[in-house]
């Protein structure tokens, strides 16, 4: 029973060092950086991915393809979420937080964002 446990609560990092190393990849200074500021703390580092995402689509300090990447980022998590109620938690009340706060980013999330990304945001728009 206590292995059980154990395997329960380690389950989710599993699911999203996917995604991290997707993360990592695509955006090496962002990750270095937030990764020295939280350590390994997924929640923060994805909250600051959002709000990092969210303020390059406002002031257009990125290319197209670069935001592109940014939302997959998203609709990965977005994929976990369906089944890891954490990740569902994670992305709601931290990256798809700011993506709302943001009026060019929520517009173009709209379009970008998978059909369950969408339902989530839409869901803080209420």
């Amino acid at each position: 029973m206590n292995k059980r446990k154990v395997s329960a609560s380690s389950e989710p990092e599993p699911r999203l060092h996917r995604v991290s190393q997707y993360l990592e990849r695509n955006f090496p200074d962002f990750f270095a950086e937030a990764r020295f500021q939280v350590g390994d703390d997924d929640y923060f580092l994805y909250a600051r991915f959002g709000q990092y995402l969210a303020r390059s689509i406002e002031q257009r300090r990125v290319s197209r393809d670069k935001i592109a990447r940014g939302f997959t980022v998203l609709n990965k998590m977005a994929r976990i979420s369906a089944r890891d109620p954490g990740v569902r938690r994670m992305l709601v009340s931290g990256p798809l937080e700011y993506l709302v706060d943001a009026p060019k980013a929520r517009a173009l999330a709209r379009k970008r964002l998978s059909p369950i990304a969408q339902g989530y945001m839409e869901s803080l728009c209420e």
